[in-house]
Formats: C-alpha cells, sequence, structure tokens
C-alpha cells in the first residue's frame, strides 16, 4: 500500500466510512466515503457509493488534480494535510492558504512555483502553519454561518490531528 493509498483509507475513515449521512445542515446532501451527493451525483446513480468509486474520486479530484501527487515524500505530512483540507475546502482553497504562507503568488494553482517553495521550506514548520491556517479559517467560516457551528468539534478535531 502506497503512502497515497494510506492517506485515502484515513481520509473515508474521517469522513465515517461506508455510513450513510444525511444530515439537514449539511449542504452537501446524503454523504458515504465522504463523498457527497450534491458535488459527485455520478456516484450515486444506483443511491449508493462504492468505496472504490469514493478512493478514485479522491486520488483523481484531491490528489492528482490539484498537483498534490508532486508533493516530494520528504513534506509527507504537509501533503496529507492539504489533500485532507481539499477533500473539505476544495483543493483551490487549500492551495491558496498554502501559498499566502509560502509567500508566493496566490492563484490557486499548484505550479511549480509553489511546489520549488514548499519543497524548499522547513516540513514540520510548514505543516504547523498549514493547521494555525485551518483553524483560523473554520472560526471564520462558524463566525460568517453560525448554523456550521455543530460541526465545529469536528473539524477542529480533523484540523489539529495533522500535529505531532
Amino acid at each position: 500500500m502506497t503512502d497515497i493509498d494510506k492517506m485515502i483509507s484515513a481520509l473515508e475513515d474521517r469522513e465515517g466510512g461506508s455510513k450513510i449521512t444525511n444530515d439537514p445542515a449539511d449542504n452537501g446532501g446524503r454523504t458515504q466515503y465522504g463523498i457527497s451527493e450534491k458535488s459527485f451525483p455520478g456516484a450515486w446513480a444506483d443511491g449508493k457509493v462504492t468505496e472504490q468509486e469514493a478512493r478514485e474520486i479522491y486520488l483523481n479530484k484531491f490528489v492528482i488534480a490539484p498537483g498534490f501527487s508532486n508533493i516530494p515524500p520528504s513534506h509527507i505530512k504537509v501533503q496529507s494535510i492539504l489533500i485532507d483540507w481539499g477533500v473539505n475546502s476544495g483543493p483551490i482553497i487549500a492551495i491558496q492558504h498554502l501559498q499566502r504562507l509560502l509567500v508566493v503568488p496566490v492563484d490557486g494553482v499548484f505550479g511549480p512555483g509553489t511546489l520549488a517553495a514548499l519543497t524548499a521550506a522547513d516540513p514540520n514548520l510548514l505543516a504547523a502553519k498549514l493547521v494555525r491556517e485551518r483553524v483560523k479559517m473554520i472560526a471564520r467560516v462558524v463566525q460568517k454561518n453560525p448554523s456550521q457551528l455543530k460541526f465545529i468539534g469536528g473539524w477542529l478535531d480533523r484540523a489539529i490531528s495533522f500535529i505531532s
């Protein structure tokens, strides 16, 4: 099992696994393996999401498409944080926060300049800074939309789980 496979397995666990949820406060609607019906209606065409469908979505949409598969093994914790953040908020949001921390142009594209700056950064310090930024973003989301307060505990637990 590759590191990416392990990250995807951990994502599935954090997202509730095979259990189908349908919380009215969750804008995604029905969700299984973290795959929401609103965002991925094709995966829900037969009324459920298979684990294989979920893994393919995670790999293609949240690892390969944003370029996170190019992050070197020396920065595996940063890679894991960015993939997880991308699943929760969208890869562009995760990349923009990363770019602000790296002081590179903020365009939401994980291009060569962003990759070079990431590779040059201390991976542990960058990981800690990313967690801090994610926590601050969660606070802003809840402040802007208090109906999301019910999710804050889980979101914060998830964000700080990357601190070790």
